[in-house]
């Protein structure tokens, strides 16, 4: 048998899956560890990255992404990783050593560390995730990225052909059927929000609120202590049943650009089995399955793939239909000189506001000196600060887009929850800070 990285699996059993994370965990599940959710503040990252004291730092990471986006055209995806990881360890270190960081307590300067890689992997990301790297330079890539973009396709595929079979065939008790749809409906789609971010520690915290929200399902059914042979089965269905685009070249980016000491404990057991559930589905095969009754699947399968069958002939009816139109309109209508190419990989609510200050650092790397090689203790160069005018819209714009998100949590429970008082919901989500997959856990408690 392969391991995960390879191109196919033998025999690759939901059990596997389970016996691999017991390796990592006695019980089965880790301890949720809170300190791994702090809440971070990018906006007071970027206030301290502002003051003049901190220009060494921000000279520092302006060299090593001028370097990295300049000094060569494309990097494999191990060079890459080696960079990225590399720059971290030094900058981190630096940090230590320059105000207004070397006098904030542990907690404020990890928040800072978070800034630093929030940072430079949203300026990075249009060229280390996947996707990304294939649209920007047309097939030409390298082994790793076009190694996830064939897995990506090949779960594509695997979930398009089994996402007919029943929670039976995974071995996922009878007793958690009436409720499963639910939950695992609600990890879906906290999963699928994955694509909606470009910082490791975004995109970790949505599997994170996926895998708690179906613990918190199995807790409450009973089933806790079975740890990940109950588990397991489930996030496999989450993960069949739901439709993330890019899932394992998300999975993969967030492996190679989260700053290692942030990826331990709940954190990496989740982010294993996720990647562990997707390599299961990517290499579905009947030999996997818990078929009873051989020539009742068959006629299921068959049926299935019919369908299938007549949802792509649909599909290309209708596209080939749009392309007529298109083509009819552009003899008649003259092109624009220039329309930008619209990326399906940039689409991100929190990470609006996240760009507007991205915008200001921007400006703070076009202020300082344009010399590439690193600044000493000793620089008075000086930094062009945005005006606070501009300091308060950007804030507002922060909170604006943080009560939407609040809100999309709030209505998400309303919906798991409808015969729960609505101001306690409310009130759980206040407490838990809206971290979805914690307040599903609380509500199920208070309704039992």
């Amino acid at each position: 048998m392969k391991g995960p990285e390879g191109d196919a699996l033998d025999s690759f059993t939901v059990s596997q899956i389970s016996d691999e994370n017991k390796m990592r965990s006695n019980s089965g599940f880790p301890v949720q560890n809170d300190e791994e959710e702090l809440i971070y503040d990018f906006q007071a990252f970027v206030t301290q990255l502002r003051d003049p004291r901190a220009d060494p730092v921000l000279r520092y990471t302006r060299s090593f992404l001028n370097n990295f986006t300049t000094k060569r055209d494309m990097w494999t995806c191990e060079e890459q990783q080696k960079l990225v990881d590399d720059f971290k360890v030094f900058v981190y270190d630096k940090l230590t050593l320059y105000e207004p960081f070397k006098s904030l307590d542990s907690a404020k300067l990890k928040n800072a560390q978070e800034g630093i890689e929030k940072l430079i992997m949203g300026k990075l990301y249009n060229q280390c995730f996947s996707p990304c790297v294939e649209q920007r330079f047309q097939g030409k890539i390298d082994p790793s990225h076009h190694q996830d973009l064939k897995r990506d396709e090949k779960l594509r595929l695997r979930r398009e052909e089994y996402a007919f079979i029943d929670p039976g065939l995974l071995e996922i008790p009878n007793s958690l059927t009436h409720r499963l749809h639910k939950f695992t409906r609600l990890s879906g789609k906290e999963l699928s929000r994955i694509n909606e971010y470009k910082a490791p520690r975004d995109k970790m915290v949505c599997v994170l609120n996926a895998c708690r929200v179906l613990f918190g399902f199995l807790k409450h059914s009973g089933l806790e202590n079975g740890g990940a042979d109950a588990f397991i089965p489930v996030l496999v269905y989450t993960v069949l049943k739901s439709d993330v685009r890019s899932l394992i070249s998300n999975l993969n980016y967030i492996e190679r650009f989260r700053y290692s000491e942030f990826l331990h404990g709940e954190s990496a057991y989740y982010l294993s089995s996720t990647q562990g559930a997707a390599d299961f589905v990517a290499n579905l095969g009947r030999e996997s399955l818990h078929i009873t009754d051989e020539a009742a699947f068959q006629a299921q399968y068959a049926k299935h793939q019919e369908y299938v069958k007549n949802e792509r002939a649909g599909a290309s009816g209708n596209a080939d239909a749009s392309a007529a139109k298109t083509n009819t309109v552009a003899t008649s209508t003259p092109a624009p000189a220039s329309t930008p190419a619209p990326s399906e990989y940039i689409r991100r609510p929190l990470d609006e506001a996240t760009s507007a200050i991205l915008s200001k650092v921007s400006e703070l790397f076009a202020s300082t000196t344009q010399a590439s090689e690193a600044p000493d203790e000793q620089s008075d160069s000086k930094t062009q600060l945005p005006q606070p005018d501009e300091d308060a819209d950007t804030t507002a714009l922060a909170q604006e887009l943080q009560e939407q998100e609040n809100h999309r949590v709030l209505e998400e429970l309303h919906v798991m929850f409808p015969d729960m008082d609505q101001e306690l919901i409310q009130d759980v989500c206040e407490a838990k800070k809206y971290r979805i997959g914690v307040c599903v856990d609380v509500l199920l408690t208070l309704s039992s």
